[in-house]
């Protein structure tokens, strides 16, 4: 079976309305799973690893970003305790193709071949094709993560070993989905997207607020970017090897 949850903020009525009528249009069963939020100058949030987060990036996270981590971590996490085999997880500013069902159908035929399944990306990143799905989508593999989490696919083992990969918080949500080097989890896409972004809606992140570093966390935060950027680079290496190996359908 499959859940599908939309992460949406309570007093977003019209974020809700635009994805209430897209869920009807295509008479989809949805849920909406209730965002938490972080107020600006509330407390940091118990996950939140501010020594870490400061060491590699010398800035704050954002409320908003710190709210949509939490959320995702809390669907993932709801997923599993109930008995869903997929879930699939929806930002709410997203808008859903004529083919999305088609397309979500089809990657559910086949769950052997995916962990998790972006069905839309912020860059455009080279995609080593996986097999075929339905129409002219095709699953893919991306060398590079693409970034993006407004609309994905997840199994339960994904979501148990991203649960514990996203334990202490120091990084957005995407990003730490992204780096793939570090939690080992596969993450493939399809081409082309089925959800485009609207970006009408506007950001509900809030403002990054820029903190003073003393000069020796500045080299602190150099040392771990060079350190993050060498094991990065090994792991693309060898995955690059494995993708152009790997036999195409």
């Amino acid at each position: 079976m499959i859940r599908i949850d939309c992460i949406s903020l309570p007093d977003q009525p019209e974020r809700r309305d635009y994805m209430r009528r897209q869920f009807e249009h295509y008479q989809l069963p949805y849920r909406f799973f209730d965002a938490i939020r972080i107020a600006p100058g509330s407390d940091w949030p118990a996950l939140y690893d501010r020594k870490q987060r400061l060491a590699h990036s010398g800035i704050d996270l954002r409320p908003g970003e710190m709210g949509c981590y939490l959320s995702h971590r809390a669907v993932w996490a709801e997923f599993l305790a109930g008995s869903d085999t997929l879930c699939l997880v929806l930002e709410d500013d997203v808008g859903l193709s004529p083919d999305f069902a088609g397309v979500v159908e089809a990657l559910c035929a086949a769950p052997a071949d995916w962990d998790v399944v972006r069905l839309f990306a912020m860059f455009r990143r080279p995609a080593f094709p996986v097999r075929a799905l339905t129409g002219s989508y095709v699953l893919v593999d991306y060398l590079v993560q693409p970034n993006g989490t407004q609309g994905y696919l997840i199994n339960r083992d994904a979501a148990e070993r991203l649960l514990c990969h996203t334990a202490r918080m120091s990084m957005a949500i995407d990003t730490a989905l992204d780096r793939d080097w570090e939690h080992g989890v596969p993450i493939r896409g399809i081409e082309p997207y089925v959800l485009t972004h609207d970006d009408t809606f506007g950001t509900t992140l809030g403002t990054a607020q820029k903190t003073s570093l003393s000069p020796l966390r500045k080299l602190v935060r150099e040392v771990n970017r060079i350190g993050t950027g060498l094991r990065k680079q090994v792991w693309l290496f060898r995955k690059k090897k494995r993708l152009q190996a790997r036999p195409r359908d």
